[in-house]
């Protein structure tokens, strides 16, 4: 959630019920978001214990793979064109809404991080002979920019309150890449192996790889005998947060001085002029080596909508300036932007793919035009911005100077406390596989003689998961001969159910009899394996 925020205080493991306003008191934004989150993960919680972490609500989500024609006969459809039907889907608790029936190329969050760049296509063109159909439900922070109709006409461009939402992607897993997946998770596990620093932890992590070999030898269908496909890829979309969720921890790192014996390197502190929440947010995922991040003082908020772009023609040394014409610059220095800034561009597109292109360095502003020039280096290719406002270009301040490579980010290294600034440190720690998008927050204040909100254990910084997760949930699987087999739970509303359970007509006239005895219904079963007639096969 990259909003102008003093800090994010919400925790779920402090178990606390609600917020308390006293009279006469400060008002903090966090404690009111504290009680909206309060209430969220208690609904959620309730909805996933109740009923699961992933179901629908009767015909939600359901897929068709073909049509009937005239003469009564089916046709089987591309998988690209498999219908979606509308309705609701809940994953962890989380409601997913298909307001209409769409196809699997054309659903409502597209494009998700399949589709290409470059030709548009959505990922669904050429499946393979066996897959698997997944939902990706994460929560997107929005904006006045990124949502405009937030925004109050009468504030003349002051933004107030941004929002969350909920996108939903569905995407296909396939075995190369459930292999990839796999192969990252054991690199990190071997990581992890060789920093452990006692035999309790390194038998742990011996009997973790065991497990993942296992998987491994289910998925290239050595245990065909006693696996179902959907509980294997269930285990293969939570492999990484089982084995490989990545971990982070801030402290502040004592004063630098120079090699003069006699000069005493002062105490560890914030030395900060001003309260910060910085946010640490992985860029490219991977396993350390592959993955990268940036980070930001004012938790990634800083962005200038963007009305048009235009790159210019390349310099003797493979450059290019990409001239970026801007509605408005920032209201002062701290929110504005400056030469040597490293910036991301970014719109709907961009966000809902997932991307993680390179961010450009600002090489002057021209405040009377509101435009900002960016350097292109050679061999560097810019995410192509899309000028329609209705995909909401923007540009994103980033606030990492030093160490950065080519493409304006920081390679991530683990187990290496490295320096944000002000004597602001992280460490990452050892064994962890990263997903673009995830992202840590660290509360700077200035009281106390300078001091980070970071929890402690046993006396020093914590280690802590990102935030920013996502949540999976398998719709179904194909086998080798085509056919689809649903995977996820079905559920009538509990009225649907007694009336069926006592044979009562449905729809305006229908009546529960008080007292009426009534069996138990089986409300809860699981969802039959329902063959779907095998999909045509789509040649390249």
């Amino acid at each position: 959630m990259k909003g102008d925020f003093a800090r994010v205080s919400f925790d779920p493991t402090r178990h606390y019920s609600q917020v308390f306003q006293q009279q006469g008191r400060v008002l903090l934004e966090a404690d009111w978001n504290e009680q909206a989150q309060i209430q969220l993960q208690l609904l959620r919680s309730l909805v996933r214990d109740l009923v699961g972490p992933c179901w629908a609500a009767g015909s939600g989500f359901a897929i068709t793979a073909s049509v009937t024609n005239a003469d009564g006969s089916s046709k089987p459809l591309p998988l690209a064109d498999w219908q979606l039907a509308p309705g609701h889907f809940y994953v962890d608790g989380i409601l997913c809404v298909n307001e209409a029936a769409c196809t699997l190329a054309q659903q409502p969050y597209a494009p998700t991080p399949d589709y290409g760049v470059a030709d548009g296509k959505s990922g669904f063109e050429n499946p393979p002979r066996g897959y698997a159909l997944w939902l990706d439900v994460w929560e997107r922070h929005l904006c006045a920019v990124e949502a405009p109709g937030i925004a109050d006409a009468a504030l003349d461009g002051v933004d107030t309150a941004s929002r969350a939402q909920v996108v939903w992607q569905l995407r296909m897993l396939d075995q190369p890449r459930a292999q990839q997946q796999l192969d990252d998770v054991t690199t990190a596990l071997k990581t992890r192996q060789q920093a452990a620093d006692n035999p309790t932890s390194a038998a742990a992590i011996k009997q973790q790889l065991a497990e993942v070999a296992s998987l491994r030898k289910s998925l290239d269908g050595g245990d065909q005998a006693n696996a179902s496909p959907c509980a294997l890829v269930r285990q293969l979309l939570d492999a990484r947060a089982t084995y490989a969720s990545p971990r982070l921890r801030a402290e502040l790192g004592p004063h630098e001085t120079d090699d003069d014996p006699c000069v005493i390197a002062a105490d560890a502190r914030y030395r900060g002029m001003e309260n910060q929440l910085y946010r640490v947010e992985i860029h490219q995922g991977g396993p350390a080596g592959t993955a990268s991040f940036k980070w930001s003082r004012e938790n990634g908020s800083v962005v200038f909508p963007v009305t048009r772009s235009n790159l210019g023609a390349t310099a003797d040394d493979g450059s290019a300036p990409l001239t970026v014409t801007l509605a408005r610059l920032g209201r002062d220095a701290r929110l504005g932007l400056a030469a040597n800034d490293w910036v991301e561009l970014v719109d709907d597109r961009y966000t809902l793919g997932q991307r993680a292109y390179p961010l450009l360095q600002v090489l002057a502003i021209d405040p009377a035009n509101g435009s900002v020039t960016l350097n292109v280096p050679k061999n560097i290719v810019p995410w192509p911005l899309d000028s329609d406002p209705r995909q909401h270009p923007l540009l994103r301040r980033w606030d990492q100077r030093d160490a950065v490579n080519a493409q304006g980010v920081l390679a991530v290294a683990e187990g290496t406390p490295m320096a944000l600034e002000d004597g602001v440190q992280i460490t990452f720690e050892p064994g962890g596989v990263y997903a673009t998008g995830e992202y840590w927050l660290i509360p700077a204040r200035v009281a106390g003689n300078g001091q980070l909100d970071w929890p402690l254990a046993n006396g020093a910084p914590a280690t802590l998961p990102p935030r920013g997760g996502h949540h999976y949930a398998v719709l179904g699987v194909t086998g080798d001969n085509g056919s689809y087999v649903e995977c996820c739970c079905r559920f009538d509303s509990l009225c649907q159910l007694l009336q069926a359970r006592l044979g009562l007509q449905t729809g305006a006239g229908a009546v529960l009899v008080p007292g009426a005895a009534v069996a138990a219904p089986s409300a809860v079963k699981k969802a039959r394996a329902r063959p779907v007639k095998k999909a045509a096969k789509v040649n390249g």
